[in-house]
């Protein structure tokens, strides 16, 4: 069977986002982004995540590389799974590219999306439930896409085929 990177980076993304989700509500539950306040005047309240950035920043990158690992090596097992004979690039490679990337990505967009979502005062972050979610979808997405992407290409390699319709690559040089 024919390799798919289009539908490798689509289902990354969506994977992705499951994954983001799962990590996110994982870290808030263990206590990783343990304290809750409420921002709001009488009945309008809003429960945000009010925590030291660094410590946000650490959950965050120590998630994301951790669910970019998992990520990397799924991908890599279900490539090994539909073609088990391709040349495939080993799992020592594959993995922490994925973790890599899982953790870049984590630390380029959450700093500046609490940056421009929530608030940034005396080194702690404030950040919306929602917009914590919504932050951990875009990271969850793009990081998703790309390691399952790179990661299917690095586990089964495009490979040169003769296409019937053209003309062999000796018989071209020669005419003309």
């Amino acid at each position: 069977m024919k390799p798919s990177y289009t539908s490798a980076f689509a289902i990354g993304a969506v994977v992705g986002l499951i994954l983001a989700a799962a990590g996110t509500l994982f870290a808030g539950a263990t206590g990783g982004v343990s304290k809750l306040g409420v921002n709001g005047e009488g009945s309008v309240l809003d429960p945000v995540f009010n925590v030291p950035a660094s410590a946000l920043w650490f959950v965050v990158i120590l998630t994301s590389a951790g669910l970019g690992l998992v990520l990397a090596v799924a991908t890599r097992a279900v490539a090994n799974v539909i073609d088990p004979d391709a040349p495939s690039v080993t799992l020592w490679v594959i993995g922490p590219l994925g973790a890599i990337v899982g953790g870049v990505v984590a630390f380029a967009v959450f700093p500046l999306g609490v940056s421009g979502f929530g608030t940034l005062q005396d080194g702690v972050a404030t950040v919306s439930i929602a917009e914590m979610m919504l932050l951990s979808a875009m990271v969850g997405v793009s990081a998703g896409a790309v390691i399952t992407w790179q990661s299917y290409i690095m586990a089964r390699p495009p490979t040169a085929e003769d296409d019937p319709e053209l003309l062999p690559a000796d018989t071209a040089s020669t005419s003309g």
